[in-house]
């Protein structure tokens, strides 16, 4: 499976995937996302490694929803009991609100959650 083993055949699938998106903003767009959603046990620590990376900025709306909201949409990693996803958001929004805080805010939503999940989340 592309989500959970066979990390050698992800791993290359993903570098072609890259590779064939060529610098075009939508598809390294999708490139993130799909990183950011997948079905991994650490996929919290493949998205923060993606935060560095040369094509990701957080001063860009689509490709901070790419990595950053599409995280908050993985329930299993981003509720984590540990709380490091929410740690995780909280150190983004405090960078992201000072470029873009219409951005944060509307990110920040994801913390906002009408129902929760046990008395410590």
């Amino acid at each position: 499976s592309m989500d959970g083993e066979g990390s050698v055949a992800r791993d290359a699938a993903l570098q072609r995937f890259y590779d064939d998106a060529n610098g075009v903003a939508l598809v390294l767009n999708k490139w993130f996302m799909v990183q950011a959603l997948a079905d991994l046990p650490d996929v919290l620590d493949r998205v923060k490694a993606l935060t560095k990376h040369p094509d990701f900025t957080l001063s860009n709306p689509n490709r901070c929803r790419s990595l950053i909201s599409a995280f908050t949409m993985n329930a299993a990693p981003y509720h984590d009991a540990s709380g490091a996803g929410y740690e995780f958001l909280g150190e983004i929004l405090t960078e992201l609100d000072k470029l873009n805080p219409q951005i944060s805010a509307r990110t920040a939503g994801a913390l906002i959650q009408w129902r929760r999940y046990d008395e410590n989340r």
